[in-house]
């Protein structure tokens, strides 16, 4: 009954979401395109110029919708006008909850996928990864696996934005046993929760920098590879960590019953 759940909610979002996804890997390919040609043609280089400006705000979008999305799909479905009906299926509670992660956690990693691809698409040259490599080079010394750095990051990434939709959840779920300001205690949760779980980063960060020896009193450090990426998979750590820990507060608080009223 999960399955099915769960692809009722993933055809919900996905019936327009996936129009995004495809229209930012199809305007980088336009974008590129018409500034290749733009090099001897200026009515191509005006195109490019215009397909430039549209390709940024659709591939903001590929990030977030799906962040946007989830959050009004789980409040409509368990509080608002769909709540009735989605409390009466025949399934348990953590199944209801588990589709709602589940789903966001697609959506999320599609948006991330079709955004690298666009960027690709709009920026790859056979010199770019060694210009990149340059780049991280003013704030990492010695030598350093490009793709392994760049992997860490996105996944980084990536995992910061699915914990902050954890926590919206679990804020949801909280805030909504009130029957008063229920969206206003949501992002007051919300926003003391993330203040709660940066913090935990930045001390966690600062230790792993202190036992890597690197000084950070100093404003321009420079860290050695072995500390950035110590760094990195800290952050990826914690933010698992903390994802795990509000998902599995999620069912539980969930667990106890919803007020639809």
């Amino acid at each position: 009954m999960l399955g099915k759940l769960l692809k009722k909610d993933l055809q919900k979002n996905m019936r327009w979401m996936w129009i995004i996804f495809v229209s930012a890997i199809a305007v980088a390919l336009l974008t590129r395109c018409f500034k290749e040609i733009g090099e001897n043609v200026a009515f191509f280089k005006i195109l490019g110029i215009f397909f430039d400006s549209v390709f940024y705000s659709i591939a903001i979008n590929t990030i977030l919708q799906p962040f946007l999305r989830n959050f009004f799909n789980f409040t409509k479905s368990f509080y608002g006008d769909e709540s009735y009906l989605t409390h009466t299926l025949p399934v348990t509670k953590k199944q209801l909850v588990i589709s709602k992660f589940l789903t966001a956690f697609i959506e999320l990693l599609l948006g991330f996928v079709s955004l690298l691809i666009s960027l690709l698409i709009m920026f790859y040259s056979p010199t770019m990864f060694q210009t990149l490599k340059l780049m991280l080079t003013t704030v990492i010394t010695g030598e350093f696996s490009l793709f392994v750095v760049l992997l860490l990051f996105v996944l980084l990434v990536f995992v910061e934005f699915f914990m902050f939709i954890v926590l919206i959840y679990y804020s949801i779920v909280v805030s909504y046993r009130s029957k008063e300001k229920r969206v206003l205690k949501t992002f007051l949760t919300m926003a003391l929760l993330a203040f709660a779980s940066l913090t935990l980063l930045s001390i966690a960060m600062i230790a792993v920098l202190a036992i890597n020896g690197v000084e950070i009193t100093s404003s321009l450090t420079i860290l050695p590879a072995s500390a950035f990426i110590s760094v990195v998979v800290t952050g990826i750590i914690v933010y698992v960590g903390v994802a795990l820990l509000f998902y599995f507060l999620t069912q539980k608080e969930f667990a106890k019953g919803v007020d639809v009223d």
